[in-house]
């Protein structure tokens, strides 16, 4: 069991509202929160070189207009090599490029440019060298069309290992932001707002390492919506990081609770009379669709009478070409009956004359009266003549013949009588054609009969169509009461007002609890370091402050106490730039926290401060430098300071009308 949810069930537990601890871990889990915190320690970051090479487009007059034909252009190679303490970037004339020095640091260290378009379009290379605890890091990158390429290494024993590489802008700031904050022990910050998470990652941090004149509402970094939790980051508290997680958490479950309440507001003010009028409105539509005969037919009954109609056309078409059919092979089965009945009477009266005429007995020829002898008459069964004419005989063959050969057909196919064959197939037909009578006569009926209800539901069809509109109207008004009941009707219970809500809300009112007593102890030795600072930076006038968890400051001076936002911007600049080291030192001096200890300071002059006060700060700076681990580099047009103040190794000044780079 981890301490967060160990404690929370205690809580719970002594309020009168347990639950089980496995629970608990698993809502604390399914949150997002970590299970364990550990004490800030820092991790040095330091800039040890930015080369940049491209060609720029200048004017010699940067304050009047030059037209286009008369710019000139030359070559940029900057080598910056700044070194510990403090290091000095100027110019003696503005928009000679020193704040694009810190800008093309800034640019490797994070992936984001923040440079103007016109100085980012003259880049075609940056190199640049990081350590991290000593350890180097290397990003090459080269610029084209305004998008950048290339990688990022390390250095090991062996040599170089590459971490990544990346090619655009979203890559390359994704890319440094998992590098970056890995190395320097930092944790993503996440706040909900607005309905939607958001989360904060290394360009976030690495903005608060930036201290800008035109930027100095938030005492720490240049957000303030994260001037809290970046406070609590860099001065090292245990649980600050999980506290963040527990906030986000908690207001997201918060924000859910009040879309359920805000629901719950819109389902009271649906007024009785709206329930009213939609009961109304179902009523009348009731009473409409009762007004219809339910006997007559709908839209879709008349459409399936009309189908119905259609189809016992076909059916009895279909039977009547069936009938046609079987008629006609009738009246040819009748026919070939006929003629058969036919040959079988003249067979028979060929063979009645054929045995009358064969059983005479001819004495004289009918026609000339020749007598016919005896002999003749008798030699008829031996020479097969006749005796009249002496033509051949057409005798019967042999009956014993005959009776053989009738055997051996029989023996291969019995006979068919065609006679019976032909009546049976008239009695077949007769049959069909009666069946298919009977047949045609129920489908003719039968297509009639759908062809009258066709005819009654065509004449029915614009009272069938204003049901249908009735039962669509109906349909309607019940939805709508329907969807008025449910916003109108108890809302379902919700989680968030159980146990999710209970566990996130302790855990909230714990980590912040230790969060303080963590912090409280570091504050104060802060408030004090930043007060001397302030006062060692020309701001003599301030006796103490007061640095809060929650990222704002009581400011104690000339006997009286005001806040930060009270201040003059010339002493937000100094308070501010306070804060940032008196962060580094008790870091460095307690071994907490987690600011890196790098500090850009852009243009600190453009904020009420003489040159005498600039020369003052300076001086302090480089004395807090050379005694903790620290690294500053200010960017400012007065050169001359810088030169005053710094030594040769930590300068990059450009004398007159010169450029940086």
């Amino acid at each position: 069991m981890t301490k967060l949810g160990d404690a929370v069930a205690q809580d719970l537990a002594r309020r009168g509202k347990p639950i089980d601890q496995s629970r608990i871990e698993r809502i604390l889990l399914d949150a997002g929160v970590s299970s364990t915190a550990s004490r800030g320690v820092p991790a040095r970051l330091r800039v040890r070189r930015v080369r940049v090479t491209g060609e720029k487009l200048y004017s010699e007059t940067p304050k009047d207009e030059t037209p286009a034909a008369d710019m000139k252009t030359a070559p940029i190679n900057l080598d910056w090599q700044p070194g510990d303490g403090v290091n000095g970037v100027g110019s003696e004339a503005n928009l000679r490029g020193k704040s694009s020095v810190l800008h093309f640091a800034m640019w490797a260290l994070t992936g984001r440019s923040h440079l103007q378009a016109d100085v980012e379009s003259w880049v075609d290379h940056v190199s640049a060298e990081f350590h991290v605890d000593e350890v180097p890091l290397f990003v090459e990158f080269d610029v084209r069309d305004g998008m950048p390429t290339g990688t990022v290494t390390q250095k090991t024993i062996s040599g170089l290992a590459v971490l990544g590489s990346f090619s655009g802008h979203v890559e390359f700031e994704s890319l440094m932001g998992s590098v970056m904050l890995d190395r320097l022990r930092l944790d993503a910050i996440s706040v909900f707002s607005k309905g939607a998470e958001t989360e904060h990652a290394w360009p976030s941090y690495a903005a608060a390492l930036t201290v800008h004149a035109d930027k100095l509402d938030p005492i720490v970094g240049n957000e303030s919506t994260l001037k809290t939790r970046i406070l609590q980051m860099f001065v090292g508290t245990r649980w600050a990081a999980i506290d963040a997680q527990v906030a986000t958490a908690l207001n997201a479950a918060d924000f859910k609770r009040e879309v359920l309440v805000e629901k719950r507001r819109a389902a009271a003010s649906v007024t009785t009379s709206a329930l009213e009028q939609a009961e109304n409105r179902v009523r009348e539509a009731q009473a409409a669709l009762e007004a219809f005969d339910p006997t007559e037919p709908d839209v879709d009954s008349v459409f399936a009478f009309a189908s119905d109609a259609s189809a016992r056309a076909q059916e009895a078409h279909e039977l009547s070409m069936q009938l046609m059919l079987a008629r006609s092979a009738l009246l040819a089965a009748q026919e070939q009956l006929r003629t058969e009945q036919m040959s079988r009477q003249a067979a028979e009266e060929d063979a009645v004359a054929r045995r009358l005429f064969n059983g005479m007995t001819p004495t004289a020829c009918p026609r000339c009266a020749a007598e016919v002898t005896a002999a003749r008459y008798a030699a008829e069964v031996t020479a097969h003549e006749c005796s009249m004419c002496k033509n051949g005989l057409k005798l019967p063959a042999d009956p014993d013949e005959a009776a053989s050969a009738v055997a051996a057909e029989n023996e291969v196919e019995e006979p068919v009588d065609p006679l019976e064959a032909l009546q049976a197939a008239v009695a077949e037909a007769k049959a069909d054609i009666h069946q298919l009578e009977g047949e045609f006569r129920e489908a003719d009926q039968s297509r009639l009969d759908a062809q009258n209800a066709a005819q009654r539901g065509r004449s029915s069809l614009g009272s069938a169509r204003a049901r249908l509109q009735a039962e669509i109207e109906l349909a309607r008004a019940e939805s709508a009461l329907e969807a008025l009941r449910e916003v109108a009707g108890p809302q379902p219970s919700s989680s968030i007002d159980g146990e999710d809500h209970f566990v996130l809300e302790t855990a909230s009112k714990l980590t912040k609890k230790w969060v303080k007593e963590d912090q409280d102890p570091l504050l104060g030795a802060v408030s004090l370091a930043i007060a001397r600072l302030a006062r060692e930076f020309g701001s003599t006038n301030i006796i103490a402050v007061t640095l809060k968890g929650n990222g704002n400051m009581d400011v104690e001076k000339g006997g009286a106490v005001t806040g930060y936002s009270g201040l003059t911007n010339g002493e937000k600049l100094r308070i501010k730039l306070a804060a940032a080291i008196a962060l580094i030192e008790i870091g460095h001096s307690d071994g907490v926290g987690r600011h890196p200890g790098l500090l850009f300071v852009d243009s600190p002059a453009a904020e009420e401060i003489p040159e005498a006060d600039l020369r003052t700060m300076l001086k302090a700076m480089a004395t807090v430098a050379e005694k903790i681990d620290l690294q500053i580099v200010v960017a400012t047009r007065h050169g001359r300071i810088l030169s005053g103040v710094i030594g040769p190794p930590n300068l990059l000044v450009a004398t007159g009308s010169n450029f940086v780079w």
